[in-house]
């Protein structure tokens, strides 16, 4: 019998902005993400858009590595669901469950070590009505593939597609016998941009401690570049798994605080 996964635990930087959501008919954010350390079952994810979707990088269990783009079900019960509406070339659109349901956009994507890719969502609210709440149509690039566009419809928990950003490194694969926790991934993140909140203010760590991921808690990193500390542009480093960390940062920790 095989022993219980044990993970690398799942990090991430949530951004705070100079204003909070305004609730506007459109908008726009952007990540740029560059993988320093990788290995099979990670997922890099540039922007987390809640209370939406998600889009990044991911290496597959098998090596395969692939650019995706997801939307969660928030509308009605009962209701259409969110829907593919287009594809970039390469891409493939299809239902997905597990983790709550919705639709997924994804396809290869052949990143590299230390090169940067810049992913960019856009949202705007459509016109037409599928129910009591409003839908909207939300795009997805990186560099300058065109990934997708998903349908996403609001419901009575979700009725604006994004309200904060973060973006996080996962281990996601929990087989039994997996040993994640044992090697390595880190990605650089920059560029992070709302433009409808204004300027970025502050960077706070968090960790997932609890389950599978409890096991791994102190090999979990997070800081910034320091020569870009004080800068307009400061670059911020995750990482998780591989050896324990000399120093290991609390939940909620700020990392980074703007100097204005």
């Amino acid at each position: 019998m095989f022993d219980e996964a044990k993970p690398a635990t799942s990090v991430h930087l949530r951004y705070g902005f100079e204003h909070t959501t305004d609730g506007s008919d459109e908008g726009s954010a952007q990540v740029g993400l560059i993988v320093k350390y990788t290995y099979p079952g990670t997922y890099f994810c540039a922007i987390q858009f809640p209370p939406s979707g998600y889009c990044g990088l991911q290496e597959l269990a098998n090596g395969d590595k692939v650019a995706i783009f997801s939307v969660w079900d928030k509308g009605p019960k009962g209701g259409p669901g969110a829907q593919a509406m287009a594809t970039g070339k390469g891409f493939e659109a299809s239902d997905f469950g597990g983790e709550g349901e919705g639709c997924r956009i994804l396809g290869p994507f052949d990143w590299n070590i230390n090169e940067n890719v810049v992913f960019r969502v856009t949202w705007e609210r459509e016109l037409t009505q599928f129910s009591e709440f409003d839908s909207w149509q939300i795009c997805c690039w990186a560099n300058k593939s065109f990934i997708g566009a998903i349908r996403f419809h609001a419901g009575p928990n979700a009725e604006f597609p994004v309200r904060h950003l973060l973006s996080f490194v996962e281990d996601f694969d929990r087989r039994r016998g997996m040993k994640g926790m044992e090697h390595q991934r880190a990605a650089i993140f920059s560029l992070v941009e709302w433009p409808q909140l204004g300027e970025l203010r502050e960077v706070k760590f968090t960790k997932v401690e609890n389950g599978l991921d409890s096991t791994g808690t102190d090999r979990t990193h997070a800081g910034v570049i320091p020569e870009n500390a004080k800068s307009n542009s400061p670059q911020f480093v995750l990482s998780t798994g591989g050896v324990r960390s000399e120093t290991v940062l609390l939940n909620n920790a700020v990392i980074w605080e703007s100097q204005d």
